[in-house]
């Protein structure tokens, strides 16, 4: 997404306590990583830095790499002064002429909040086995419900919307289809040569200060609003609040202020994983 500052704004929230948890439970893998580490949509670079950098072995370098020019340039900015152990570079982990360059070059690897936007998982995995040397591990999440994806494929077919929203399909992750996510998951994995070191499904929940608070927060990570007018734009996301509020995975808790909104929560499901390059092909 290139909306970098509103995104800026709303990415230490569920995303500041899910990456921090993770690297929190393999924090005995990820102290041991060294050489260069890659950080796939690492966005302007915060998390890479504040979460990921400090948890890596002194000798390991971190290289940024995220799909958008404009959250490259803003990473750069924003890290400037990590410039011995950080740098960002543009790339796209869906790329299918695959630029020999980048052939085995890191060690290791996350990427966290970025997988549910690809279309072709088997082909971002195939990428990431290439960017990897042999041996080399790779810690991720990605998520698997989110409350905006029927709100999409609904409004997608709105005589007011659709002509925005042609390629809606491409931005509900495959997962979400799959009788057994996490089956599915596991099985692109092992197809295209990992080892499945751990592989689970979890549910987060967020809340927001208000619903105002949360429709910025999904306006910040929407694929659609920057295609439309401003008018547009402001319809299309009242009507997706609507869409979303609607969802069993919308939760309340009634304001003791009458005078108050009520609180409101949203309950994700996301998908943990840690994968490894076999050392050698079998």
């Amino acid at each position: 997404m290139d909306q970098v500052d509103t995104y800026l704004k709303h990415s230490n929230g569920i995303q500041y306590h899910v990456i921090t948890g993770l690297l929190n439970e393999f924090e005995n893998e990820v102290s041991q990583m060294k050489g260069t580490v890659m950080d796939i949509g690492c966005g302007p670079g915060n998390s890479t830095k504040s979460l990921i950098l400090p948890k890596l072995s002194k000798d390991a370098v971190v290289v940024g790499l995220d799909v958008s020019e404009k959250m490259v340039e803003c990473a750069r900015i924003l890290n400037a002064d990590e410039k011995e152990r950080l740098s960002f570079e543009q790339f796209d982990i869906e790329v299918k002429d695959f630029p020999v360059e980048y052939e085995e070059r890191f060690d290791h690897g996350f990427s966290f909040f970025t997988l549910h936007w690809i279309a072709d998982l088997r082909l971002a995995f195939e990428n990431i086995y290439k960017l990897l040397k042999p041996g080399g591990t790779f810690l991720s999440q990605t998520i698997q419900v989110f409350n905006g994806y029927n709100g999409y494929l609904k409004l997608a077919e709105s005589e007011k919307f659709k002509e925005y929203m042609k390629d809606a399909r491409r931005y509900v992750t495959s997962l979400y289809f799959a009788e057994n996510p996490r089956a599915a998951l596991i099985e692109i994995l092992e197809d295209v040569g990992f080892q499945v070191l751990h592989c689970s499904v979890r549910e987060k929940i967020t809340g927001y200060k208000s619903q105002a608070d949360r429709k910025e927060l999904y306006t910040s990570i929407n694929p659609f609003v920057l295609r439309m007018p401003e008018d547009v734009k402001n319809e299309f996301m009242d009507k997706l609040m609507e869409e979303t509020l609607k969802e069993e995975n919308v939760l309340f808790r009634k304001n003791a202020d009458s005078s108050k909104e009520d609180k409101i929560f949203d309950l994700y499901k996301l998908m943990m994983f840690h994968i490894k390059k076999p050392n050698s092909e079998i």
